[in-house]
């Protein structure tokens, strides 16, 4: 993949709803850092850092940066997140420089290891089918067999009866 990179813009200047929603991103990852909880998607070690904008420290995907680290160790894993609100999947500009940014990095060692670290795209407004999936995951989750849970989820796909959910 090539293109355009895009340039390092200040979030006010880039529209009302965009900053906003990412204001709450950051907010929720910083509740999580200060509460000692997780960052989805990263190994469960605490949160020790949070970088927004990380542009000016050379990644494309660059609205959220967090760093969780294991306890006891050096090891570091992070998450590369682009805040995007009402992001959707297509043949479109917007959705294309989001998957140009992560690419970017995917391939950039110095910001990304690859089998270690992850790339996400945050967004909001799920659909009522995604709702639901996701509701359904957390009410098997609250379920008080978590070896029924995790076995359930390593299928890859399970059906509770009301959705069919995948992995």
């Amino acid at each position: 993949m090539s293109g355009k990179r895009k340039q390092l813009s200040n979030t006010s200047s880039t529209g009302h709803l965009g900053p906003h929603f990412e204001a709450h991103v950051l907010a929720s990852y910083a509740t999580l850092m200060l509460t000692r909880g997780y960052a989805p998607c990263l190994r469960c070690w605490p949160i020790k850092e949070i970088k927004p904008q990380g542009k000016v420290d050379g990644y494309e995907t660059d609205d959220l940066i967090v760093f969780v680290q294991a306890p006891g160790a050096n090891e570091v894993r992070k998450l590369l997140g682009q805040v995007k609100h009402g992001l959707k999947v297509g043949d479109n500009e917007r959705f294309r420089s989001v998957m140009q940014a992560a690419w970017d990095d995917f391939q950039n060692p110095k910001v990304f290891i690859k089998g270690k670290d992850i790339i996400a795209a945050i967004s909001d407004g799920l659909s009522s089918v995604e709702i639901t999936a996701v509701q359904a995951v957390l009410d098997e989750a609250r379920n008080p067999s978590t070896k029924e849970f995790i076995r359930r989820v390593e299928l890859g796909r399970y059906n509770n009866g009301r959705v069919t959910y995948c992995c």
